[in-house]
This record gives C-alpha cells, sequence and structure tokens, in this order.
C-alpha cells in the first residue's frame, strides 16, 4: 500500500510538471510572434487592434499555467505558423457553461444575436490579463467595474446603438453618494454590480430585472434593510407590492444613478426640493389625482401655508412633506399608528412646536378652512374682498378727482399764457401713434411670456386669450412698421423733418451740457447749461426709440416667420432672437417708466403732466426757462422776459 501511494504521488508531481512545460513551450511558440509590441490585427468588426500579449500580465493572470490553445482550441495541434489570420472565436463556455446559461440569457447575452456591438466576456472581464475580482487592479472590482461599464454607458461614447440606454449613466453615478463611498474605500458602497447584478443583468423593463420598478425596493434593501422594511409598511410600499406602478419606489424619490446625500443642496430630497420636486410631482397632478382619489388641492394647500411658504422662500428649516408624514413608513391618516392620525398628529406637531395642543394640531391641515370650519373663512375672505374693492377702489378715485383738477387748470394755464408750436400736428400724430402701438406691444408680449400674473386674468377675462392676443400684437407691431416709415419720410422729405434730423443729432455740446447739468443739480456750479431744441436727454431717448425699434422689429420678424429666416440663417436665429426681444422689450419699457415718465410727468415743473405731447405747444416761459438756446435762436440774445408775463420764472431748470 505504501508502496502504490509513492507512485501515484510521483505520477501526479510528473504529470503536472510535463503539462506545465507543454504548456510553457506551446506558449513561447504563440509569444515568438505576439510579444510583439507592434503586432497588430483586424477585431470581428474589421477594426484595427493590437495583438500584443503581455507574458507578465498573462502569468498574472486567473489564467496563468494555462496553455494559448487551452482557448484558441482551433489551434491545438497545429503546426503550422504563423497561423491563419481569422481565428474561431475564444468560447468561454468550455469551461463556464454554467455562467455562460446565465449570461446568455441576460440582455448583454441576448443582444449578441442581434448586435455585433453586445458586450461579450472580455469586453468586462479583460482577455489576457484576467484578475480575480477581489483585485482592486481587476476591470470587474467594485471600484473598477463603473469605469468597466462606462466603456458604453458613457455620454462620450458616440453610438446610435439602440441597446445602450441612458448613456450618461456612469457621469451621473460618478457624482453619487455611492462611487463617493467606494473612492473612500467603504466596501458597503453600491457598485453597477449591486444593483443590475452581474452575469443575470436584465432590463429594467424586464420584471425579473432587479431593476424592475417593483423590484428596486428589493434591491435596495440588501444595502438598507432598516428603510425597506419602513417602505414596504408604508402607504407607497404597500401599493407597489400590489402592482400599483405609479407608485413611488427609491429611484423615483432619490434618483437613480446620481443619488446624492440628504443634505447635499442638489440632492431631490433634500428640504428645499423635497415637496415640490418630489412629493409634488404626483401629489399635485390633476390625473393622478382624479385616478386614486387623492385631494386635488393638498399641494397647493401646503404651499399657501407658512411651511410651504417659508420652504419656497429658502427655508431648510421649516416643515416639509416628511416632517409630518415621515419619508418612508408613511401612513394614511386613518391609520392609528399615522404620524398624522388624530391619536399622534399633537405629538408630531410638538416634535417642532414645543407646546402644541390639539387645537394646534388641528389648525393645520390641508382640508380647506371652509370645509373644516364651517365657512367661517370663506365669508371673512368675502368681507376682505369688498371691503378691499371699495376702500381702495374710493381712495383711487378720490385721487383721481383732484387729480383731474390740477390738470385742468395746468392746462387752463398753459393756453392763456404767451406760446410757441414746439411740435408741429404731424409730429403729435407720429408720437401719438407710436405710444399708442408700444403701449399695445409691452402688454401683448409680457401677457405671452408672463402668462400667470395677475394682470393677465384681468386680460383673459375680457377675452383676451392667446388666439386674440398674438392677433393684436401683430397688428401693433404693423403699426409701428408703418408710423417708423412714415417717421423716415418725414425727415427725409419735409423741410420740418431735415430740421429735426439736424437738431436731434448728437453733438460734442451735449457732453459739456451733460456736466453742466449734473454739477448744477448737484450745486457745484451756478452755470445752468443753455439747451437748444432738445437736451441731451430728448437725444438719448430718441436715438435709443430708433435703435430699439430696429432691433425689436428684425427680432419680431424672425419670430413670426421663423420657417423664412431658418432658411438662410443659422438655426440660433430663432432662440437669439426670443432672447434679444425679451430683453430689449424690458429695456425699452423701463427706459420709458423710469426716464421719459420723470421728464412728462413726475418732475416737479412738469407736474402732473406736461401737455406738449397732445397740443404740440410749449409756454415761452419754458421754454426760455428749460430751452434757452433755443430762445435765444428764435428771439434773439436780448429778448425781454415779458414775452410771457403771466407766469413769473423758475430758476431750476429741468
Amino acid at each position: 500500500m505504501k508502496r502504490l501511494k509513492t507512485f501515484l504521488i510521483c505520477s501526479s508531481f510528473v504529470i503536472f510538471f510535463t503539462c506545465g512545460i507543454t504548456a510553457q513551450s506551446d506558449n513561447e511558440t504563440c509569444l515568438s510572434c505576439h510579444e510583439d509590441t507592434e503586432l497588430t490585427g483586424l477585431n470581428h468588426l474589421g477594426n484595427e487592434i493590437s495583438m500584443f500579449v503581455s507574458l507578465d500580465s498573462l502569468n498574472n493572470s486567473v489564467h496563468a499555467g494555462f496553455a494559448c490553445v487551452d482557448c484558441h482550441m482551433d489551434l491545438d495541434g497545429a503546426d503550422d505558423y504563423p497561423h491563419g489570420e481569422e481565428l474561431a472565436k475564444v468560447d468561454c463556455a468550455t469551461c463556464h457553461d454554467d455562467v455562460n446559461d446565465i449570461f446568455m440569457s441576460s440582455a448583454h447575452g441576448s443582444a449578441q444575436a442581434d448586435n455585433e456591438n453586445a458586450p461579450t466576456c472580455s469586453s468586462c472581464h479583460g482577455s489576457h490579463d484576467i484578475l480575480s475580482d477581489s483585485d482592486p487592479a481587476a476591470k470587474t472590482s467594485k471600484k473598477q467595474l463603473p469605469y468597466t461599464c462606462s466603456a458604453c454607458h458613457h455620454k462620450q461614447v458616440l453610438t446610435n446603438d439602440p441597446d445602450v440606454k441612458l448613456t450618461d449613466s456612469f457621469d451621473r453615478y460618478m457624482r453619487g453618494i455611492h462611487a463617493e463611498g467606494i473612492s473612500k474605500g467603504i466596501g458597503s458602497a453600491a457598485s453597477c454590480d449591486d444593483c443590475h447584478g452581474i452575469h443575470d443583468l436584465k432590463p429594467a423593463s424586464n420584471i425579473q430585472s432587479k431593476v424592475h420598478k417593483m423590484n428596486i425596493p428589493k434591491t435596495c434593501s440588501k444595502c438598507h434593510n432598516d428603510i425597506f422594511i419602513q417602505y414596504s409598511k408604508g402607504i407607497h410600499g404597500k401599493a407597489l407590492a400590489a402592482g400599483i406602478l405609479d407608485s413611488p419606489n427609491c429611484s423615483d424619490c432619490h434618483g437613480e444613478h446620481e443619488i446624492l446625500g440628504v443634505g447635499d443642496p442638489d440632492s431631490p430630497v433634500n428640504a428645499a426640493h423635497l415637496s415640490d420636486y418630489v412629493c409634488g410631482r404626483c401629489h399635485n397632478d390633476p390625473a393622478l389625482a382624479e385616478k386614486y382619489g387623492l385631494g386635488k388641492d393638498r399641494f397647493t394647500s401646503y404651499q399657501d401655508t407658512y411651511h410651504g411658504l417659508a420652504i419656497r422662500g429658502g427655508s431648510v428649516k421649516a416643515a416639509s412633506c416628511i416632517s409630518c408624514h415621515k419619508a418612508h413608513d408613511i401612513l394614511p391618516s386613518t391609520n392609528p399608528a399615522s404620524s398624522i392620525s388624530l391619536a399622534n398628529r399633537t405629538e408630531t406637531c410638538q416634535k417642532c412646536h414645543i407646546g402644541a395642543n390639539d387645537a394646534f394640531a388641528q389648525s393645520y391641515t390641508h382640508k380647506s378652512a371652509e370645509d373644516q370650519f364651517g365657512g367661517i373663512n370663506d365669508i371673512i375672505r368675502l368681507v376682505y374682498i369688498i371691503m378691499i374693492v371699495l376702500v381702495i377702489g374710493g381712495m383711487l378715485v378720490h385721487n383721481l378727482i383732484i387729480l383731474g383738477r390740477y390738470l385742468h387748470e395746468k392746462n387752463k394755464a398753459m393756453k392763456a399764457a404767451k406760446s410757441v408750436q414746439r411740435f408741429s400736428g404731424n409730429m403729435v400724430f407720429q408720437h401719438m401713434v407710436v405710444t399708442i402701438s408700444f403701449i399695445i406691444l409691452v402688454v401683448t408680449g409680457f401677457a405671452l411670456k408672463y402668462p400667470n400674473a395677475w394682470w393677465v386674468s384681468i386680460l383673459n377675462f375680457f377675452g383676451m386669450f392667446e388666439s386674440a392676443r398674438s392677433v393684436i400684437h401683430r397688428i401693433a407691431a404693423i403699426l409701428l412698421v408703418y408710423i417708423s416709415i412714415h417717421h423716415m419720410l418725414y425727415l427725409l422729405f419735409t423741410k420740418s423733418g431735415k430740421k429735426t434730423l439736424r437738431d436731434i443729432f448728437p453733438t460734442w455740446k451735449d457732453l459739456t451740457e451733460i456736466k453742466q447739468n449734473i454739477l448744477y443739480h448737484l450745486k457745484l456750479s451756478e452755470k445752468k447749461p443753455e439747451f437748444g431744441f432738445y437736451d441731451y436727454t430728448m437725444k438719448a431717448e430718441y436715438w435709443a426709440l430708433v435703435w430699439g425699434t430696429f432691433v425689436m422689429v428684425f427680432t419680431g420678424t424672425v419670430l413670426w416667420f421663423p420657417t423664412f429666416y431658418t432658411s438662410f440663417l443659422p438655426a440660433w436665429i430663432v432662440t437669439v432672437s426670443e432672447t434679444i426681444h425679451l430683453y430689449e422689450a424690458w429695456l425699452a419699457t423701463l427706459a420709458i417708466a423710469v426716464f421719459h415718465f420723470f421728464f412728462v410727468m413726475f418732475h416737479p415743473e412738469q407736474y402732473p403732466m406736461s401737455f406738449t405731447w397732445l397740443s404740440g405747444k410749449m409756454t415761452v416761459s419754458e421754454m426760455k426757462h428749460h430751452h434757452a438756446g433755443w430762445y435765444k435762436e428764435e428771439f434773439g440774445e436780448k429778448a425781454d422776459a415779458s414775452d410771457d408775463s403771466s407766469q413769473k420764472e423758475e430758476e431750476h431748470p429741468a
């Protein structure tokens, strides 16, 4: 027996040693060519690839000691080298048949039937340098696996492959808390295969997939089991388990790949975003509310409370949805264990409001005050609305009566005073048309951009919906174009128009007058500027109007006829025109409100309004006072102040 044992041991040693020598000998034959770092060949896609094989990598891999022909079996017994260019595909199933059966039923394996880009074993594991998963340098190790998967699932991978979904998943995952955990060496942090599986990976649409809508909670439970238990007891978990796919699972709230910590300001479950972007996505959806009998005003009623307003104002301490309803074990108020049941509601409020009692807890619910307190709040609201209309409306009427008297007195005084014709009837007409078209364009334009503004609802009440608004806006635009052409013809072909163009053209003198006017009003100089027919403010407004009209007409026609302009201009012309049209409108509107209205209505010497824009006339007193240069041109250097005896001269220039 002892001799037999010795014989078997020696025989095994000889066989093993001989096989090793044979493998080494076979490999040396292959490496006589494949150790050349410049050796290349074509892969199955016809792309040139390196055929170099590193002996060190092979010897350090899990296949160390294997002969090349153990994998490249069609070369076994061959003695004609170099071999042919086309070899049989390596079949890992020869050894790993159990894994291969699983893999071929997976999303990756199934794709091989009709997709030449589908991943193979070597796509993930490597070829001659395959390392054990436990080796940190392995392509399939926890730390390296995301980079391996990114070979396909990366937004920089230019592919039209219909089998590759979520091409930016790698970038999103790397920004998430799981990737951060792996980089810090936390072994429990999830890598790709922890959620998707390894060889049995299936698409999310497959009910057997670990990332199928109904299976995600169970997948997450491998690490977050305590939370999974809470979720399973809650209304969302129970609904999902019952097959209601509208019910949220983990990824619906936390995200899929870019999962961030609760404290991260970019996380959807951060206190600043939770109510609006997570809970509100379902509970503010009219279709879901109708489908499942949810209160249609639940979300909006929260937004109108202090808590909702504070959250929208940037608070991260005010109560969000989970402050009252909890995060995972959410239960309906009818459940005795619910945090918002009658038995527990006060205790829930006391988490923030120390000393809160039952009455306090009942005052903050999603029910409207009318339903909860018998309509008293509705009565109070109605009383206040009536009071506001009567009181503020009465104040407005009262002040308009006073303003009307002052307007009448000023107009009467101006008619009694000696005056000059500053603007012809033609120019008054032009200004009136510009005014009307401008106001209509502003109102109808901003109504499109800001449809939820309170004043737009008033327009809607009178029938100005989009169909009417768009027509009115275009009519006003045509009116503006007409008056612009009319004005250009006036400037070029009439005597008064040519003089207007000369007078309103900027000169170097304007810079001096700006300086003089500012110094005078700062009481740093006693010298008043002697403005001509147009002062620098009028010139600035005029040329701003010219430029603004040109910009608005051009961008407006681009937006009116986008197909025409994009036939010979780049595609971005439409988007850029939208931006310019909006901000040029804001610039023009604010300039009129802040600058033009000041000099026409709110200037102390013009209040409540200058009537020149209506009558075209200006008193000689105002002419001498504000347009001294023009006054001297008309009446001479020694003109007598008695030209307007009905008005006392003021000492403050406009």
